[in-house]
């Protein structure tokens, strides 16, 4: 809300130049409240619901810088009380090369107090700078009268009852909302109408009422209760009661209550608007459809108790256009609840919509008003083609999984080469998929998904898509011969799950292989400068015998580099693989690896570093396994810190190896 709750604004200065000479365009923020028109609030109005969060304001693109010397172009936001110096709240750097297009940036949430503000931005581009045009915003906090509790309603032309007569001649009932502190245009007085002294927080309101500029110098300030409002909600002692709320959308709290007393005849009335619960969502999806039979539905309207109902009144549940029903009363049993089946729910479409929902009171020939509308969000919208039985799950038109295996590349297939890799699944688009809709694939008894395809701009129906199954989900059940598999789609609202491929998964892993191990090492497990072969002429690695090993199968030495002394920290590129294929020897009496290339896989171990070892086996027969790992430490630096090379022999002790 403006004037008065701010001071006025003082003369304000044009915007900067750029470099070029150019002024640096307004930054835009979207938020800005607009009139009928389309045109922004003069003041820079931001609606109070925004201000949670951090206020968003787009920068519009400039001439980006291109050369790699500038680094980034930044930004700096610019927030302080109109007339007040720049004041620098956020800055934001645009790296180069710098995507096309206009850039967000963001005023912080705790900048955002009540007041009005001069909001500006600073480009700065190789350490020089040039500020925008400055662009007044609103921030406005405080709920109209000064958020007191309003004065109760003034009721126009009735002197004590509100009459069937009375309504009957002139269909409404006008009150008027006395004149408060800072009242400005389209401020609005939301009204209600209850029979409770002391209604919940949760009373529907009746409507709402904007007042205009004319209103305002008028000392018209008018709201109305219309008959079929008052009638609909019968005879007996009621209150009438406001709120005001502001364009910014800052709500007061209740006004002070007005009773009245409506003397009507005792027909069916005071019917509150239908209840419909819905899902933990906060909607009505296909989750909620589907917890009861197909087409029965758990999806419920409830009726609460309306006054003076008599046996032989029938409840007409109109939902959308659509009816369902009739429901005989019983005066004893309230509230009435019908059921609505999914037939009904998709009369209109599958949505996103809302449903408006209202009944009537049928007593012989004749039909009370309708109700109070009760809207209902509903999304029954998929990812994908929609089936025969929804709401259902399940859905058997969308395409089942192939599953393939990264070395034996057999569909549905896992076998023991393909231990430790992960496997490839493929799956054909469903019907009109759209960007951001989502694939979640599920292996297995792993109750979460181990797999997900988000589905991207130029994606067309009848695509396939690779779907990548880390082996650390395959790793937990690695022999099942029906292994189920899966997918849901999903739009965010609601899911479809496709058919069970069933994988048959055969990999044998020889458990219990004994780690490698550093013969040089010495028993506390360092190699130093003082090592003996030095530690320029290579470090090597034992691998025992064993009996799972025979001629001809594969040992696959690992090799990695850390910074920590317990093979923690892996140091980026300090690995390597060595390979052996064995021969009887070697499988009965093991064999040593020597990793020689010292400037790559040793060097890099300077001060208390490690390397980290273990080994694959790949048998002739298909069989894998894995040694369990071990580490060495590695240490080039001696206690006077003078760090020991092939050029810098700095160990005393001889070494003829």
């Amino acid at each position: 809300m403006p004037s008065p709750k701010f001071p006025i604004d003082p003369e304000r200065t044009g915007p900067n130049p750029g470099e070029d000479g150019m002024a640096l365009p307004l930054p835009i923020v979207p938020v800005i409240l607009k009139d009928e028109d389309g045109n922004e609030s003069a003041d820079g109005l931001v609606p109070r619901s925004v201000l949670n969060s951090h206020l968003q304001v787009t920068v519009p693109a400039w001439s980006f810088s291109t050369d790699p010397a500038f680094g980034a172009d930044i930004v700096a936001v610019g927030w302080r009380p109109v007339g007040q110096d720049f004041f620098e709240v956020s800055r934001v750097l645009f790296p180069i090369p710098i995507e096309p297009g206009d850039k967000i940036v963001s005023v912080p949430r705790d900048k955002l107090v009540h007041g009005i503000y001069d909001l500006s931005y600073k480009l700065i581009i190789g350490g020089n700078s040039a500020e925008s045009g400055k662009k007044k915003i609103t921030v406005d906090r405080v709920e109209p009268d000064d958020g007191q509790e309003p004065l109760a309603l003034q009721m126009l032309d009735v002197v004590g009852s509100i009459t069937d007569d009375y309504l009957t001649e002139h269909g409404q009932v006008r009150f008027k909302v006395p004149t408060y502190v800072d009242v400005q245009a389209r401020d609005r007085a939301i009204y209600y109408w209850s029979d409770n002294p002391n209604p919940p927080d949760s009373e529907p309101e009746i409507r709402e009422q904007a007042f205009s500029q004319q209103d305002i110098d008028n000392d018209q300030l008018i709201i109305t209760m219309y008959e079929a409002d008052i009638r609909d909600r019968g005879p007996g002692p009621r209150y009438i009661f406001y709120r005001l709320r502001d364009w910014a959308g800052n709500r007061g709290p209740r006004s002070t209550f007005l009773p009245l007393f409506v003397d009507l005849l005792p027909a069916p009335g005071n019917l509150k608007p239908p209840r419909v619960p819905l899902s933990a969502r906060g909607l009505i999806d296909r989750q909620h459809a589907r917890e009861g039979a197909v087409d029965q539905g758990v999806v419920t309207v409830e009726i609460d108790a309306y006054d003076n109902p008599a046996v032989g009144d029938e409840v007409l549940i109109d939902w959308d256009e659509n009816p369902l029903a009739p429901l005989a009363v019983d005066p004893g049993r309230f509230p009435l609840v019908a059921p609505v089946p999914w037939s009904v729910l998709r009369a209109n479409g599958l949505g996103p919509m809302t449903a408006r929902i209202t009944y009537k009171v049928r007593r012989g020939s004749g039909d009370t008003p309708s109700s109070l509308e009760t809207r209902v969000p509903m999304d029954l919208t998929v990812a994908g083609q929609d089936h025969a039985n929804a709401p259902a799950l399940l859905n058997a038109t969308l395409a089942l999984l192939e599953v393939y295996g990264a070395k034996s590349q057999t569909l549905n297939t896992l076998l023991s080469e393909d231990f430790g890799e992960d496997a490839e699944a493929f799956l054909t688009l469903f019907d009109d998929p759209q960007p951001g809709q989502t694939i979640e694939l599920y292996w297995g008894s792993i109750s979460t998904p181990v797999a997900q395809y988000i589905v991207q701009s130029g994606d067309v129906a009848g695509k396939r898509v690779p779907i990548t199954i880390p082996w650390s989900a395959i790793d937990q059940d690695r022999d099942n011969p029906a292994l189920p598999v899966y997918y849901t789609t999903s739009n965010g609202i609601n899911l479809q799950q496709a058919r069970i491929t069933s994988v048959r998964v055969l990999i044998v892993v020889i458990e219990g292989l004994k780690e490698p191990s550093f013969p040089h090492a010495g028993k506390y497990g360092v190699l130093n400068c003082c090592a003996c072969p030095r530690l320029w002429k290579g470090v090597w690695v034992k691998v025992e015998g064993n009996p799972a090993f025979d001629e001809n199968d594969v040992v696959t030495l690992h090799w990695q580099g850390c910074e920590g002394t317990n093979g923690t920290s892996p140091i980026p590129g300090v690995v390597d693989t060595f390979a052996t294929k064995l021969n009887l020897d070697q499988a009965r009496n093991g064999f040593e690896v020597h990793v020689a290339d010292y400037e790559n896989l040793i060097a890099p171990m300077v001060n208390n570093g490690s390397a980290l070892c273990y080994y694959d086996l790949k048998k002739l027969n298909g069989a894998v396994g894995v040694s369990k790992k071990d580490f060495v430490i590695i240490n080039r630096t001696m206690p006077s810190g003078e760090v020991c090379s092939p050029t810098n022999e700095t160990c005393q002790e001889p070494c003829d190896k």
